[in-house]
């Protein structure tokens, strides 16, 4: 039952922390962009919108990348621990 909890729980950590991310990732990319104080409603949320597709398909990429690099870099880490058999003793 305990570790059904802390799944569930890790579940909502994660899950809480990519929204945050997006948001915040979206917030960022919209506050580079050159929106003038001007314009409306729309023009703002579009350009919120368009920076949010950015960050989602970022964030992922990300992952992978990260996965792809810690895949690599323990089978190197397997590739340099050897034994040699010793035969005769």
């Amino acid at each position: 039952m305990k570790t059904q909890s802390k799944k569930s729980l890790a579940s909502k950590i994660v899950a809480g922390t990519l929204v945050a991310l997006v948001l915040v990732g979206a917030a960022a990319i919209m506050g580079v962009s050159e929106v003038s104080e001007k314009s409306s409603l729309m023009s703002k949320a579009f350009v919120f919108f368009v920076s949010a597709i950015i960050v989602v398909q970022v964030v992922p990429g990300l992952m992978l990348m990260g996965a792809m690099l810690k895949g690599a870099f323990s089978l190197a880490s397997k590739k340099s621990v050897a034994t040699v058999p010793v035969h005769g003793k």
